[in-house]
């Protein structure tokens, strides 16, 4: 069964009170509910040094201690110190040194978001209320939280995303953990650097894309999730058909990710709105119904064959989309990006344009004689730069599945890349701060370029 959803309806997770969102009965009464309200409400502030101040709030009674888990760190930009979540420091050097929290954050710091996750901070109880809060003085983005709860006085916690704030795509088959909110950019409080409106939803409700949850027959012998953002003025019976990029999530996610966390269909409507592209539609599978059991490794060879006999040929017969190479491409990031680079080993002309975002499956890469077949399709690299898969970890191992091993491999093969330039970093690190960046600056200069 399919369920549409238009793109961009979630925006009340956000805004100087444009909305107040309320607890389920089960987590409050009705009397406490009128007294205050659950969830998460950003207000403009004069007194605050972004001129925004986040208030949430949790209600639970039962609760022993409650702590807000979100992405409230930054770094300075560019700083040597976190290169590849800190490849350059020293003995005994550790990248918390250089991070900042939401309480350090100043206008002019040049300071930008690290880890989607990496802040904690303790809520505080009100009895009155039976409420739990906290509030944060946040500069403008797209942030993703969750609650960790104890009831037995902090030995043990149980995370859940905010009960006052629920992920909307769960309705609809997706099964997302964390909650979201938007924060505003204020020109004179902040720098250019804290304008995310980029991936807000546009304006006008008519320029908004749908994303249409639905199922196709997968491999596997069973109906497969898959989330399809089609734009905003598709039309199934339009004379040309439209370009699709099949995007894949990374390790851990699932079809629901870029839409939710990644805002992929509010970036793309904002850019097709402005004119820096064309509208087409963007194809979100599930590819962890492949991991191999008893692992975290996918099983790349069973993804290839599923992407071409099965998901593939289901968007060509039931959407106006093209048959032709050219006008489809892979992208993935982190899993999803070795996904890609597996995809391209085995097939580089099943697909016009593969990217490959944070990550690689360098460790496989094909001795080969010729190499000519590889250089037809347009490849994409980026990373975020302060991401441990840009050059950390098994980088120059024989598990390397770092961008910058794949980077060394394509130039010693004669493979060019991103147009013949350098691959892309953006400020960010392994987290959904960084493949926002990298979606946006996909399209807007590479994708059908």
């Amino acid at each position: 069964m399919k369920v549409l959803k238009k793109a961009g309806t979630i925006l009340p997770m956000t805004a100087i009170m444009l909305s107040t969102v309320f607890a389920p009965v089960s987590m409050a009464s009705a009397e406490e509910a009128e007294q205050v309200s659950a969830g998460v409400v950003t207000e403009a502030n004069e007194e605050s040094k972004t001129g925004y101040t986040t208030t949430f709030t949790y209600i639970d009674e039962e609760a022993t201690d409650v702590q807000l888990v979100g992405g409230f760190q930054f770094y300075v930009k560019n700083d040597p110190n976190v290169y590849a979540s800190g490849f350059t420091l020293v003995a005994n050097d550790s990248l918390e040194n250089y991070l900042y929290g939401p309480e350090e954050w100043e206008n002019g710091l040049n300071l930008c978001h690290i880890n989607d996750a990496g802040y904690v901070g303790d809520m505080t109880y009100d009895e009155e209320s039976e409420s739990w809060t906290i509030s944060l003085n946040l500069p403008g983005g797209s942030y993703l939280y969750q609650y960790q709860v104890s009831y037995d006085g902090g030995e043990t916690f149980e995370a859940i995303p905010d009960p006052g704030n629920l992920p909307e795509c769960n309705e609809m088959g997706a099964h997302q953990t964390r909650s979201k909110f938007y924060v505003p950019y204020d020109s004179e409080k902040q720098s250019e650097i804290d304008d995310w409106s980029w991936l807000t939803p546009v304006e006008n409700e008519e320029d908004r894309g749908t994303i249409v949850y639905t199922t196709y027959p997968g491999s596997l012998g069973k109906e497969q999730n898959v989330e399809i953002y089609l734009p905003a003025h598709y039309d199934a019976e339009r004379e040309e058909p439209y370009k699709v990029l099949y995007l894949s999530h990374g390790g851990g996610g699932e079809e629901g990710d870029w839409f939710h966390q990644g805002n992929a269909a509010n970036i793309v409507d904002r850019l097709v709105t402005e004119g820096k592209c064309e509208e087409f539609i963007i194809v979100c599978m599930n590819n962890a119904e492949y991991i191999i059991e008893g692992t975290r490794d996918w099983d790349f060879d069973a993804i290839f064959e599923n992407t071409k006999d099965y998901l593939i040929p289901y968007i060509e017969q039931n959407y106006n989309v093209s048959t032709e190479v050219a006008d489809r491409a892979y992208a993935g990031l982190s899993n999803g990006a070795k996904t890609t680079t597996m995809i391209y080993y085995k097939d580089p002309e099943l697909f016009g344009y593969y990217g490959m975002f944070s990550g690689s499956a360098a460790w496989a890469w094909p001795e080969l004689e010729d190499y000519s077949a590889m250089k037809e399709p347009n490849i994409y690299l980026a990373a975020g730069f302060a991401d441990h898969l840009m050059m950390q970890n098994t980088y120059h191992t024989d598990e390397d599945k770092t961008l910058m091993g794949f980077k060394e491999l394509l130039d010693e093969a004669g493979i060019t890349f991103n147009h013949g330039g350098p691959y892309v970093t953006v400020q960010g690190a392994h987290d959904w701060f960084t493949w926002p960046q990298i979606l946006k600056d996909y399209v807007e200069t590479t994708l059908w370029k």
